[in-house]
């Protein structure tokens, strides 16, 4: 590596270069870098010097780049938005610019992110980040100004602002339950990452229904989307949560079976961190995701 760079000229020559031919004047590079136009020139000529070639045809008021001009510019475009967009990604954002919330991939995927366009619309200049994750989110330690989170109070990392309920029940696709109405289901197993957390036979203890027989999972997923999509597709019945698949229950594409439910004790909850208090943006994401747990019937 440090061959190739002992062999490539200096790297400010290359910014210069992108800027002349992207803007296809050395006068608007020189506005966008802050120099001389006459900086300017001087910097791409040597590097044409450097590389043994001509990179611009010039004329009289204006410069137009030589086929060879072309390719490097365009190759040069590419890497700086690339190194652009890593910056970006990797930089650390102030608090008070962005508004950090976390979830699971479920509840994000279903109900958060169809929903963000009306946050979006309300508040255009708050800028988000959305962290989706199954693992387990600590407010003390995680820079994070909310999170919605499944289980049961009290939570010793953050302060409950808001808490919904949910009914689970299986559900499967119209075809599977056409295709042969009085055989067995197949059934559609979750692993989840938290063994607290619903099972066939702990939903059959709360829906009254532990009586009846409850087939062992011949698929199995780890993740609640890949799940839903399996039963969608016809591969067996899931355990749906109300919340989470209502559009596919409103577009026909998964139904109830049978009769029996359950509303378990563990809820979706609203947290910000105990210690901390949210700023304008976290607070506004707050006010809204409150709003929207009250609305959703």
């Amino acid at each position: 590596m440090t061959g190739i760079r002992r062999n490539l000229p200096p790297l400010a020559l290359f910014v210069t270069f992108e800027a002349a031919a992207r803007l296809g004047s050395f006068t608007r590079a020189a506005a966008e870098m802050g120099i001389t136009q006459a900086a300017v020139s001087r910097q791409v000529r040597r590097l044409e010097e450097e590389l043994g070639l001509r990179l611009f045809l010039r004329a009289h008021r204006r410069v137009e780049p030589t086929p060879a001009g072309r390719h490097l510019a365009a190759t040069l475009t590419e890497i700086f938005g690339r190194l652009t967009e890593t910056v970006e990604a990797i930089r650390p954002v102030p608090a008070r610019d962005m508004v950090v919330v976390a979830t699971t991939l479920a509840f994000a995927h279903f109900w958060l992110v169809p929903r963000l366009p009306l946050f979006r619309a309300r508040h255009p200049g708050v800028r988000l980040r959305l962290i989706s994750e199954d693992a387990a989110f600590d407010l003390r330690q995680d820079r994070i100004d909310a999170v919605v989170r499944y289980g049961c109070p009290p939570f010793a990392d953050g302060t409950i602002l808001a808490s919904m309920a949910d009914e689970v029940f299986p559900v499967a696709s119209p075809a599977l339950l056409e295709r042969d109405p009085a055989a067995a289901l197949p059934a559609i197993g979750l692993e989840w990452p938290d063994p607290s957390w619903l099972s066939w036979e702990r939903w059959a203890r709360l829906a009254g229904a532990d009586g009846q027989a409850i087939p062992a999972p011949f698929l199995r997923f780890n993740h609640y989307i890949d799940a839903v999509q399996a039963a969608i597709n016809g591969e067996g019945v899931v355990l749906g949560w109300r919340r989470l698949i209502a559009q596919a229950l409103r577009e026909g594409r998964l139904v109830r079976v049978g009769h029996a439910s359950a509303v378990p004790v563990e809820r979706y909850h609203v947290l910000v961190p105990a210690l901390r208090r949210p700023g304008p943006g976290a607070q506004a994401f707050c006010d809204w995701l409150q709003e929207e747990f009250a609305r959703d019937p």
